[in-house]
C-alpha cells in the first residue's frame, strides 16, 4: 500500500513530505510490512539529528495508530486499516506528530518583526508600569 500511494523513486524530499511518508511506513510496518530499507532512505535525506527525530516521531505515531486501528477491530483488514490513517494523496488524516511539534516547526520565525499595537500586561513587570 505505501508503494503504490507513495512510490519509491525519489531523489529530494521536504521535510513535510518525509513526515509524512515516514507517518505512512509506520503505518505498514504496524500492518506487518516493514519497509525498513525505505525508512533508512528518508532519514538520510536529513543529516540533522533534529529533522531526524522529528521523522522517527512520525514513524513511532504511524506505527502506534496502526496497531490501535487494527487491535479495535474484530478481523482488522489492512486496507481498511491503511484508509482510515492515511488519505488517498498519501497524506495522514491526523497529525502524523504530536500537536505542539507541527506548529512549532513551520511556524517558528526568528525574522518577525516585533507585534503591533501596545504592550500588554505581560510585556512588562510591574515595577516598570508604575
Amino acid at each position: 500500500m505505501y508503494e503504490r500511494t507513495f512510490g519509491t523513486e525519489w531523489n529530494d524530499i521536504s521535510r513535510e513530505e518525509a513526515i509524512e511518508r515516514a507517518f505512512a511506513l509506520g503505518v505498514s510496518a504496524g500492518m506487518d510490512s516493514p519497509r525498513p530499507d525505505e525508512l533508512d532512505r528518508v532519514l538520510a535525506a536529513f543529516p540533522g539529528s533534529y529533522d531526524q527525530s522529528i521523522v522517527e516521531l512520525a514513524y513511532d505515531e504511524g506505527r502506534t495508530k496502526a496497531l490501535e486501528a487494527k487491535a479495535e477491530r474484530d478481523d482488522p483488514d489492512d486496507e481498511d486499516v491503511w484508509e482510515s490513517l492515511v488519505d488517498g494523496a498519501g497524506a495522514p488524516r491526523d497529525a502524523p506528530v504530536p500537536a505542539a511539534l507541527p506548529g512549532a516547526i513551520r511556524e517558528l520565525t526568528l525574522t518577525d518583526g516585533p507585534r503591533e499595537g501596545p504592550p500588554s500586561s505581560l510585556d512588562l513587570p510591574s515595577m516598570l508600569r508604575k
